[in-house]
């Protein structure tokens, strides 16, 4: 488990993010990559979610309903493609508030390899106003609504990298 604590009250544990360990290979776990409770030092987490907004999904839908099929997935394409670009945007910008040497920092994404837990999407949200200044939701499974939008996790230990559970 990786633990958030309240950047103004230390002692104040916020979430508590959990993630599985590899059964084989190198037998990993995200949470391998951060400092242990009672180190000399606290560690950092970054995490942010980025949408492109509900619009992108209306549009879609109603371009679907009047059987415009190319244009509402051309328009589906780039509402996809421009949530990956401003995911990336951000990183860029933690890795350079968090001074990072060029290539450091990995980007885990819930759904995926080391991260296939998206209910943890919730966890999430009690951390960032992804609601209330984002207009974000989650469906009953965790899934992120809208759609075109990411929830991600930066690791920023110089070994990290990419790996499944």
């Amino acid at each position: 488990q990786v633990v958030v604590f309240d950047p103004a009250d230390r002692a104040r544990e916020l979430v508590r993010f959990t993630f599985p360990r590899q059964r084989g290979e190198d037998r990993l776990c995200l949470a391998d990559y951060f400092l242990p409770i009672g180190s000399e030092r606290m560690d950092v987490v970054a995490v942010q979610v980025v949408t492109v907004g509900s619009a992108a999904t209306a549009r879609f839908d109603a371009m679907d309903g009047k059987n415009e099929y190319s244009e509402a997935y051309f328009s589906h394409g780039l509402a996809v493609q421009t949530a990956e670009a401003a995911t990336e945007l951000v990183f860029a910008r933690i890795r350079e508030e968090l001074a990072l040497p060029e290539g450091r920092g990995v980007r885990f994404a819930w759904g995926f390899g080391a991260l296939p837990d998206v209910e943890e999407h919730r966890k999430l949200f009690e951390l960032l106003p992804a609601e209330q200044d984002l207009g974000m939701t989650l469906t009953s499974a965790g899934q992120l609504i809208p759609e075109q939008s990411t929830a991600t996790l930066l690791v920023h230990h110089p070994g990290a990298h990419y790996f499944k559970v």
